[in-house]
């Protein structure tokens, strides 16, 4: 809720804006460790809080299992770090799925950081590629590259 708060602060996330601008990705290896249903009912819940869908990707470490369980679960993006024949597997699952498979961790902001009060995410926001997707806004002239699927 604090990454919300100061977005919507940074005037990053504009009222009724329905998808935001920026989303979420898990810990490292989350999905082993906390599990898809955690993961989901976390973002669920954010998005019924604040009436706003977020991005989301769900890192699943080298854990060819645990990505296909959670795109057969729902989950539409996943991280997964493995060699590229396992990796072809999974590809193919979610792109029926609609999603995104990463190979590597995307660019993030460390929410367990020390850094990481309602200043330092304001400024994150504030300067951030996120800036210049929301219309009127300026910023980095640098956007990141690809369309992100839903």
């Amino acid at each position: 809720m604090a990454v919300y708060h100061a977005a919507h602060k940074a005037g990053v996330l504009k009222p009724d804006a329905g998808m935001a601008p920026f989303g979420f990705v898990s810990a490292p290896g989350a999905a082993g460790f906390m599990g898809m249903g955690w993961w989901r009912a976390l973002l669920g819940r954010m998005e019924e809080a604040t009436d706003c869908r977020w991005f989301d990707a769900l890192d699943c470490g080298s854990s060819v299992g645990h990505a296909m369980m959670a795109l057969t679960q729902g989950q539409k993006n996943v991280i997964l770090q493995t060699d590229s024949r396992r990796m072809d597997a999974v590809r193919s699952v979610c792109e029926i799925a609609g999603g995104l498979l990463f190979f590597a961790r995307p660019p993030s902001f460390d929410l367990t950081a020390p850094l990481s009060s309602q200043t330092h995410l304001a400024a994150y926001f504030a300067r951030s590629y996120c800036e210049k997707m929301v219309p009127g806004n300026r910023g980095p002239a640098i956007k990141p590259r690809g369309r992100i699927s839903q």
